[in-house]
């Protein structure tokens, strides 16, 4: 063996060592359910330009299989990458891909079972799995996920999760996702103008990013137009008429927790004005 060769499979070794070691330490306590296939390249360029993603980004890829999603955000984008799976021989082919694209620095790659990692940093989470397992992941991605992270699918959706994105490929078709905040229930919140303080409220309802609701005002109770929930940013219309003539009021807002601050920009009446806007629940 050459000098140069002896150096590269050392080099290898101690990449694929240091990834394993990183890795949950658990053994491997089941088979593959899903027969191996990569996604193509095409598929991945996409979903990583749909999710918008960039430097700041942590993608966990869970079924890694060659590693090529978190190696191209990496490399492409300078983003960082966790990728998961359970056969080895894929983890192998992984840290060797990575080495080769020179992106060792900002990847890792865990042999190990993706139902038992901790996913809560990621900030984006890519998947070609199969439709009941996206199923089986759905809860914890909701739940440890924080608002307005990103999931992408090839070719399997999330029942009735709709998705924000999708695209077609030739035969290909992959989705995305962005993570919504709770925000389901009654929130108040009271604007000041020459006439004095009056209070209103929203009565929300909420399937995953999607919601619609009820506004009480202080002279009636009217639908929520135009709602919207990306993430933990969130707006509607007010519609509604106070002295017998139509004014609109603009509202958005960021969602943290129990409260809502952000800017209402009203068009007409005695709020006229772009003003701040914070609501309690």
């Amino acid at each position: 063996m050459k000098a140069s060769e002896r150096k590269l499979w050392l080099t290898f070794l101690v990449v694929g060592m240091a990834s394993i070691l990183g890795s949950s330490g658990s053994s491997q306590t089941r088979i593959p359910e899903v027969h191996y296939e990569p996604t193509p390249q095409l598929i991945v360029e996409e979903l990583l330009k749909m999710a918008e993603v960039n430097q700041n980004d942590i993608l966990y890829d869970l079924g890694c299989g060659d590693g090529r999603f978190v190696i191209t955000a990496a490399k492409k984008y300078g983003a960082r990458g966790v990728g998961i799976d359970i056969d080895p021989q894929r983890i192998k082919e992984s840290v060797q891909n990575a080495y080769i694209s020179g992106v060792t620095d900002k990847v890792k790659f865990i042999e190990g079972d993706l139902f038992d990692m901790d996913i809560r940093e990621a900030t984006l989470v890519s998947l070609f799995l199969l439709p009941e397992l996206n199923l089986q992941l759905r809860p914890r991605l909701l739940k440890d996920l924080k608002p307005g992270s990103r999931v992408v699918s090839h070719e399997f959706d999330m029942a009735d999760w709709q998705p924000d994105k999708m695209g077609r490929m030739g035969r290909n078709k992959y989705y995305f996702w962005v993570v919504p905040t709770d925000v389901a229930g009654q929130w108040s919140w009271s604007l000041s103008s020459a006439r004095g303080e009056e209070n209103f409220t929203l009565s929300l309802v909420q399937k995953f990013q999607e919601i619609d609701g009820k506004i009480t005002t202080p002279i009636q109770t009217v639908s929520a137009l135009e709602a919207y929930l990306i993430g933990n940013q969130i707006g509607f219309l007010l519609r509604y008429r106070p002295s017998g003539k139509t004014v609109e009021m603009r509202y958005r807002g960021q969602v943290s927790e129990n409260t809502i601050k952000g800017t209402v920009e009203v068009n007409a009446g005695p709020y006229a004005g772009k003003h701040k806007w914070v609501a309690k629940r």
